[in-house]
């Protein structure tokens, strides 16, 4: 019987080549990278400091004009990933996007859902929404979901600035990202839409709290999101000022989700929205998740801590937490409240079964909730 000779590297490079002109290859090659004992994440915690980029902002508003940029948007980019991605995080793009006085932004409609978080107006920059003109303050809410024609405009004196905040990266991994631009009213191109909604329409209608008017518009775009658009940050601000004096969540503060009226579920299927109350010398406990956050300073100055490094931050701020990175928030202040507005990707992992969170307690003990899988 003759005896097996062990195949040397030569043949086995002659093997894998032979597997690659194939467009294939040898899992056992590639193993350690499909198997990671934890998530392996490429994307970096990062604050994009608006002291730094305000004048960059402004400049770009006046130097960038309209007919080279339909949307003048400052993408704020990973420094983890790809300079080719436009991420923020592994699955939202954001950016600090500036309209000056008397512009007009053409409608447009997209798949990827989208969101809008005022920073800075005189109150007269508005987006417009299946025919509903918002108007937005500093720290409203405004979504443009998916399948939804939409148009931005400022008709005040003064610069607006928002920060926008899309599922880009989702539609993209799904191949699913779809953009339109022919907006027609009665068969007639037009640049932007008719207000053929009352004002504050969805406000009113919706934002009642435990109160619908049987016979309000309940879907809209692709009904993938909550039928309530604008949310006014007075009102926000209002309802974390009823709750500030329980105890609140130890991880989070004294949080608030903004919700779908109709299921009590997020106002997006990819995405969750919250404001955290940080309150005078708070300091969350420490946790991570599978899901991203980017979060936009309202009020107040404070800092996050990220797996032991310090990342302070203060009002229009717009800072990142990479997914299962350990972190806590901190409120220096001994007077003054810090606002933080969250958005994050959970809601996206929670229906794929991929979401879990652990925390830590004071003593350091570690509980886990969610899909987690066993070490």
């Amino acid at each position: 019987m003759m005896q097996e000779v062990a195949p040397d590297d030569a043949q086995r490079e002659q093997l894998y080549k032979a597997l690659g002109d194939l467009n294939a290859y040898g899992f056992w090659t590639i193993q350690g990278d499909m198997e990671p004992k934890e998530p392996r994440v490429r994307e970096l915690p990062h604050v994009w400091r608006w002291k730094e980029f305000e004048p960059h902002i402004i400049n770009a508003g006046h130097i960038v004009p309209h007919e080279l940029a339909e949307r003048r948007g400052i993408v704020l980019h990973n420094p983890g990933l790809d300079m080719t991605r436009p991420s923020t995080t592994n699955t939202q793009y954001v950016a600090y996007s500036v309209y000056m006085p008397g512009e007009i932004f053409e409608a447009h409609i997209h798949s990827p859902a989208a969101s809008r978080m005022l920073l800075k107006s005189d109150g007269k920059g508005y987006t417009t929404v299946e025919g509903e003109k918002a108007y937005l303050d500093r720290g409203d809410l405004i979504m443009t979901p998916s399948g939804t024609w939409h148009d931005h405009g400022n008709e005040g004196a003064e610069p607006m600035v928002w920060v926008d905040m899309l599922d880009i990266p989702v539609t993209m991994l799904f191949n699913a990202g779809k953009f339109g631009f022919h907006y027609t009213e009665n068969g007639v191109q037009r640049p932007m839409q008719s207000a053929t909604r009352s004002h504050l329409y969805s406000q009113r209608h919706f934002g009642m709290g435990g109160l619908r008017p049987r016979f309000a518009q309940t879907s809209i775009g692709n009904n993938t999101s909550s039928p309530q658009l604008h949310w006014k940050y007075n009102d926000v601000r209002k309802a974390l000022n009823a709750v500030r004096d329980e105890p609140g969540d130890p991880y989070d503060g004294v949080i608030i989700d903004y919700i779908n009226v109709m299921d009590g579920g997020p106002i997006q299927k990819t995405q969750n929205f919250s404001m955290q109350l940080l309150r005078p010398g708070e300091h969350t406990l420490s946790h991570r998740h599978t899901n991203s956050s980017v979060y936009v300073v309202i009020e107040g100055s404070g800092s996050t801590i990220i797996e032991g490094e310090e990342f302070k931050w203060e009002e229009s701020d717009v800072f990142c937490v990479p997914s299962y990175k350990w972190h806590e928030h901190v409120n220096a202040s001994g007077s003054e409240d810090a606002v933080i507005y969250c958005v994050s990707d959970a809601p996206a992992l929670q229906k794929l079964g991929l979401w879990w969170e652990e925390r830590k307690a004071k003593d350091g003990s570690i509980t886990s909730a969610g899909n987690t899988i066993p070490a």
